[in-house]
């Protein structure tokens, strides 16, 4: 089962239209977190392995990929993989992770560094509201770091920072999406 925070269709978590998954639970408590309502280890939304891949499968048409972020995506990394197994591998993987890439090789989270092998893009580290990033999409702060795995991006994605922010409703609650901080 993975354990989901939220998830939506989006244009702003990533290059494209993309299917943004936040998972819930988190053990780093970055100062300025803006997803305190995801650190928390507990049951938010569960969906099994197989429920995931149809809906993705489903819809892999629509979307250029998934983002992965949270809460902390890594600590699901085993359940994680056995959806990005059974996707569509023309969906491109962007995913965020409050742990280095060094400190997610020496994980002791089952498959947290396999996970690794599945992406294709990885923005890591701490997010630090001291050194807010005001030049780079898609990037908290500025000690995050940006990984390409594969040649399916460039790093020219990233340069020129661009506000983006989607208004979503769903169950009667309004939430902005691509600026930190729920409603």
């Amino acid at each position: 089962m993975l354990n989901i925070a939220k998830m939506c269709i989006t244009e702003v978590e990533g290059p494209g239209r993309r299917l943004a998954i936040w998972f819930q639970g988190c053990l780093k408590r970055c100062v300025g977190c803006c997803n305190l309502n995801m650190l928390d280890i507990k049951p938010a939304s569960l969906i099994s392995e197989k429920e995931w891949i149809e809906y993705i499968n489903n819809i892999k048409n629509e979307i250029e990929g998934l983002t992965l972020l949270g809460g902390e995506p890594f600590l699901q990394a085993k359940n994680i993989i056995q959806v990005l197994e059974n996707i569509d591998k023309n969906l491109t993987i962007l995913a965020f992770s409050g742990y280095t890439k060094k400190e997610l090789e020496n994980l002791k989270i089952d498959k947290a560094r396999e996970l690794l092998k599945y992406i294709d893009v990885l923005v890591d580290g701490e997010y630090n509201e001291n050194l807010v990033e005001d030049k780079r999409r898609w990037k908290g702060s500025k000690n995050q770091n940006i990984y390409f795995f594969t040649n399916r991006y460039t790093k020219d994605i990233f340069s020129n920072k661009i506000d983006e922010i989607e208004i979503h409703l769903k169950d009667d609650k309004i939430f902005l999406n691509g600026f930190p901080m729920d409603v």
